[in-house]
């Protein structure tokens, strides 16, 4: 979990403001990740300007924004035009909204009973696959409809990371072999590697750096260019992508990243550094009673917060993590309450006040989390006109991007 409540302050204090306006005003209910949709347009533009400075592709990444189709759309005014979808249910949500989804299967490889519908609705660019046995899944499905699907392999080097339970792909002294199975098989070809996380943020540094992930890539695409004559299409190097990731990627050798937090201003680098984009949303709760020495807010999106750097002990968290609690929208910035992480059964969301502080039942609470509202319960606010001061509310969403109200 990553704090970036004092980032929010600094950078877009306005945001808190409406945030903290619209729920005592009952626009908004607790339990709310407000967006505020001009400083993501904002921070698409500046994204995609870097990117094309260095020649880099884009594919948009979603899930931690509920796959929300106005954001979608803002990102796709800036020029990247497609997404990439993490699992079926997004690649599903994305589809139904009408959003170009041009990555399918990574991270979350494709079940079997939904390849035809992805092939035959969806039809992305490229599909990624950590097996020879779903590469042959996809080529019955596309042979059957007289297509060639393109397809990414996730490739494996010794020496690589990856999240617990997220690990998978071929062995990269099995790539070349493996490449030429797959391209004898009908209606399918390989036209890139992928890999992921291909870089992350060192707390030591405080920068953004590429791990072993990305040096397995273009040794890979190198070997499989001089041993198979391949033409490899995509080198493409995902995880905390944004404007200032655009020379890294392109530096090292990669075709195409996936921005997903640097649309909001919440990947790593951002709780450290100011980088070109502004923070985007907050999450909007609400005090629901006092016992003890404690405060409880409502919670739902409070699990949402990920553990990016595998280095957030619960000891740090709990000294690290904090709430801004009020009812002035204009003073609310100057109280800053400590907090406690919850887990993923999160009712609610422990505050620890100071006995100084005055808390009240139905107090609003701003945290600065970085969300991944598609596995939480939280609602989806997205709001217009916040930096002109003029916010509209544009509609309030569930967490796969369906208008609530």
């Amino acid at each position: 979990m990553m704090d970036f409540i004092e980032v929010a302050v600094r950078r877009n204090p306005v945001l808190i403001k409406v945030a903290t306006e619209f729920h005592q005003s009952g626009i908004i209910p607790a339990n709310t990740v407000v967006i505020d949709l001009d400083v993501v347009k904002r921070n698409a533009e500046i994204i995609k300007s870097e990117a094309d400075k260095f020649g880099v592709l884009n594919y948009f990444m979603t899930k931690q924004f509920g796959r929300n189709p106005l954001v979608c759309n803002v990102i796709r005014d800036s020029g990247i035009d497609s997404a990439v979808a993490v699992d079926i249910e997004e690649v599903k949500c994305l589809h139904r909204h009408n959003i170009p989804v041009g990555h399918v299967g990574h991270l979350v490889q494709i079940p079997m009973h939904e390849v035809e519908y992805v092939l035959k609705e969806v039809n992305p660019e490229v599909i990624t696959v950590f097996s020879v046995e779903k590469a042959e899944e996809i080529s019955k499905v596309a042979e059957k409809l007289g297509k060639t699907q393109k397809l990414l392999i996730r490739v494996v080097g010794k020496s690589d990371f990856f999240y617990q339970n997220q690990e998978g792909g071929f062995p990269e002294e099995k790539v070349v072999t493996v490449v030429k199975t797959i391209n004898n098989l009908g209606g399918v070809k390989v036209v890139g590697v992928t890999s992921f996380p291909c870089l992350r943020f060192n707390l030591r540094s405080k920068k953004l750096e590429p791990l072993p992930n990305f040096d397995t890539l273009i040794r890979t695409a190198s070997k499989l260019e001089k041993e198979l004559g391949m033409e490899v299409e995509q080198i493409n190097a995902p995880a905390d992508t944004s404007a200032m990731v655009m020379k890294i990627l392109a530096g090292k050798g990669a075709t195409h990243g996936e921005p997903g937090h640097g649309f909001t201003g919440t990947t790593p680098w951002h709780a450290f550094e100011d980088l070109p984009e502004l923070p985007a949303w907050v999450y909007v709760s609400e005090v629901s009673h006092l016992f003890g020495d404690k405060a409880f807010a409502f919670g739902g999106g409070l699990m949402s917060a990920d553990a990016p750097l595998g280095l957030w002990t619960y000891l740090y968290q709990k000294f690290r993590l904090y709430a801004l609690v009020g009812r002035e929208p204009e003073t609310i910035i100057e109280k800053k309450i400590l907090a406690e992480p919850a887990g993923y059964i999160d009712y609610y969301g422990p505050l620890y006040p100071g006995p100084n502080d005055k808390i009240m039942v139905g107090d609003t609470v701003i945290y600065g989390l970085r969300n991944q509202i598609f596995v939480s319960r939280a609602n989806v606010a997205v709001v217009s006109g916040m930096q002109q001061k003029k916010p509209k509310l544009l509609g309030i969403f569930d967490r796969t991007g369906n208008l609530l109200s």
